[in-house]
């Protein structure tokens, strides 16, 4: 048992000197039965808490992109009132 999780250990490492985070959590997602079971509730939290930080970060994202989304409707709205107004104006014009 040692034996394995010393090879197991070795893969990881290897893992974190030369991949990214993301094949990192994925090795260890793949393999958490592997780890010693005081092991395996630590990592089953620090997946947990990044994944609660990415879901985070999308909404954040997501919010972000929403408010300007609205901010541009806000500006077409401005916008044609603006060419409405103007549109008066001409109409009136020519009825003088």
């Amino acid at each position: 048992m040692a034996n394995d999780f010393s090879a197991l250990y070795s893969q990881f490492k290897e893992i974190i000197e030369t991949g990214s985070e993301d094949q990192a959590e994925k090795f260890l997602a793949a393999h958490i039965n592997e780890f010693p079971e005081d092991m395996q509730q630590g990592i089953t939290l620090a997946l947990f808490e990044n994944g609660l930080k990415e879901v985070a970060t999308n909404q954040a994202t997501m919010q972000d992109f929403q408010q300007e989304g609205i901010n541009a409707v806000h500006e077409l709205e401005k916008g044609n009132r603006i060419l409405d107004d103007k549109l008066k104006i001409l109409d009136l014009q020519e009825k003088i």
